[in-house]
């Protein structure tokens, strides 16, 4: 008879065991190395991006924004996808904005809890669990009052977005007004935005921070001073991107002053093409961005296709605190002049990458929890009681 694995509670982390020498079959030494290995990573990533300093991080973020004027509404509207798109389509990826969107779905991305409708559950899961000849609604009593889907119908929006999705080749990311669903990438099996159903695409937006507060209050500055606005759900055509190949731009007075590497590691071909790099964004910018686009100060990200040897448009956002300034320091953003060549920053070989980034952006990809020091003391608990318990 196979013996039955010690529960560990979530609440409190204790263990719960049947005898003594079960708590030894499961918990050896190689899997207390293995666990103390993990606790020790997550410890070094936590104290490498900052986030045991949470009110140094506050202050000093509350220092830089005293560095910059107000932001004006102009500035935040002209960076919504819906206002540069049309401009800019032809240096930027296909993309589909679907507005107005129907009260229904904006009540679904507002409401409690994780769930997809009913039209779109009960195809995602049915095979894998028929297959072994099991119902999904076994042992399953749902009243109508508590079935989380109940009362909400998408259908009409589930259908264009289906439509969407073939129009730009089956792939497709989702994002809003101002954000994409990037700090919810964890809850998929991919790690990425990458979607080929609707499906895929409620449960990234239902489980993004970034999404809701999109909707609800709109992004870089109060509600109440932005007025109005009416959300979008953009699907934009997806492409397998090099992740060495993409740079922040820092655009100052209508012209590029820094441009950093966004990802966070050393390539050592970079450096090499750093006239290459300069050229393909330069041009880039004279031709589309800078006829086009109104604004003064603002930042874009560039995606350089090496393969096809064209430079795309990902993303603006306007020039203010809140965007990853990534290898350089606001303060020395705004000292900047724009006379000669832009300045560009690669990560260098041999360095904590980590320490570049805010913790505002470390914690982008993960729950909060999983990056705060309550979760490295639990796991730290957890190994400790695991270690008495094995020398019982």
């Amino acid at each position: 008879m196979s013996k039955e694995k010690p529960v560990v509670s979530a609440v409190d982390g204790t263990l719960t065991k049947s005898d003594d020498q079960q708590i030894a079959d499961h918990y050896d030494s190689a899997a207390i190395e293995a666990i103390s290995a993990i606790a020790e990573a997550a410890r070094d990533k936590t104290e490498s991006n900052g986030s045991l300093h949470e009110d140094d991080d506050d202050d000093e973020s509350q220092d830089v924004a005293k560095l910059f004027p107000p932001l004006t509404k102009e500035e935040v509207i002209n960076c919504m996808f819906s206002s540069w798109y049309p401009k800019l389509q032809d240096a930027t990826f296909k993309s589909e904005i679907i507005m107005p969107l129907e009260k229904n779905f904006l009540t679904y991305l507002l409401s409690d809890g994780v769930f997809l409708p009913d039209s779109e559950a009960n195809p995602v899961f049915s095979g894998e669990f028929e297959e072994h000849g099991i119902s999904k609604y076994d042992d399953m009593e749902w009243s109508e009052e508590d079935e989380p889907t109940a009362g909400i119908d998408i259908e009409s929006t589930t259908a264009e977005i289906r439509q969407v999705i073939k129009e730009l080749g089956g792939t497709v990311f989702p994002r809003m007004n101002w954000s994409s669903p990037r700090d919810a990438v964890h809850m998929t099996t991919s790690d990425s935005l990458k979607c080929t159903n609707p499906s895929q695409i409620y449960l990234l937006l239902k489980s993004s921070y970034n999404i809701a507060s999109d909707i609800e209050n709109g992004r870089y500055m109060p509600r109440e001073q932005l007025g109005e606005f009416t959300p979008e759900l953009v699907l934009r055509q997806w492409c397998n991107l090099v992740p060495s190949m993409e740079f922040r731009c820092f655009v100052k007075g209508r012209n590029i002053v820094a441009i950093s590497q966004i990802d966070p590691h050393y390539y050592d071909f970079l450096e090499g093409m750093t006239s290459e790099i300069l050229a393909k964004i330069s041009e880039l910018f004279e031709a589309h961005i800078r006829p086009n686009f109104s604004l003064s100060n603002y930042c874009f990200d560039a995606y350089i296709a090496r393969t096809t040897d064209k430079t795309y448009i990902v993303d603006l956002e306007p020039w203010t605190h809140t965007v990853e300034p990534i290898l350089f320091e606001w303060e020395e953003l705004l000292e900047m002049n724009h006379d000669g060549l832009p300045e560009i920053r690669f990560f260098p070989d041999n360095v904590n990458t980590m320490r570049y980034f805010t913790r505002k952006r470390s914690t982008n990809r993960y729950p909060v929890e999983m990056t705060s020091t309550t979760f490295q003391d639990t796991l730290s608990q957890l190994i400790a009681q695991t270690k008495d318990q094995a020398q019982i």
